[in-house]
């Protein structure tokens, strides 16, 4: 299993690096020139270092959606689509340990990716380096990647069921608000909590104690996703 550790790297470099460094690039580009217009007319360096901390958690709020979107989809679902596991499980590998590898590969690619990004900003833009926005990095990708890692199992296009749970989570609890009906609270605790996540990676990012029942709720979803995953892989043939 070790000896495919270094393909899942260079796969997910050649295969998800550039539209990473494409949206890392669009979005970082901004952020790094608002910084250095406003470094000269801040009047103290703590003002700026504060300025700057709350444009990068800005940008990491929404960056790592994207990154996460990007690092997940088709985990799963390519190799089958492309006829990749015809070799790639030629010899006995185990099916859901390969794709748990891949799984962490991904996860850890993302955080390195984020600390690209960091650097970069620090480097061109303002000398800050919020270290705890790789928290909230890798809190997306654990809920919302664990969900995506599930879906990959299962179909083909399983960026747009993420995005479907997504949509219709917010279009229910927008119709039943979980104050107003019992419907609500019921719809509130068994839809994934994603209206939340913004928030809560943006309080780990900040440093501070953020809601633990949410947090946990969070990561049982994804977790549960990822586990229900590899069971699938387990008991399904690639080649259906």
């Amino acid at each position: 299993m070790w000896s495919y550790l270094g393909w899942q790297s260079r796969d997910f470099v050649v295969e998800r690096g550039v539209p990473l460094l494409i949206v890392a690039t669009l979005m970082t580009f901004p952020i790094i020139m608002a910084l250095r217009q406003s470094a000269g007319r801040v009047a103290t360096s703590m003002q700026g270092a504060s300025a700057a901390r709350s444009a990068i958690l800005q940008l990491f709020a929404e960056f790592a959606l994207i990154s996460v979107l990007i690092g997940i989809n088709g985990v799963v679902s390519s190799d089958r689509v492309k006829g990749y596991y015809r070799f790639l499980f030629a010899k006995p590998v185990s099916i859901p340990r390969y794709y748990a590898q891949a799984y962490i590969v991904n996860g850890l690619g993302l955080l390195a990716a984020a600390v690209g990004v960091l650097g970069v900003i620090y480097a061109l833009g303002y000398p800050v380096f919020p270290v705890r926005v790789l928290l909230m990095v890798a809190l997306v990708y654990v809920s919302l990647g664990g969900l995506g890692f599930f879906y990959s199992t299962l179909a083909r296009f399983d960026w747009v069921l993420m995005g479907g749970t997504w949509g219709v989570a917010q279009v229910l609890r927008a119709v039943y608000p979980a104050h107003e009906s019992r419907a609500g609270k019921v719809i509130d605790v068994i839809l994934p909590p994603f209206h939340r996540l913004r928030d809560t990676g943006l309080q780990l990012a900040r440093g501070e104690a953020a809601d633990s029942t949410t947090l946990l709720w969070l990561l049982v979803w994804g977790i549960a996703g990822f586990v229900i995953g590899l069971l699938i892989l387990r008991r399904r043939p690639l080649a259906t």
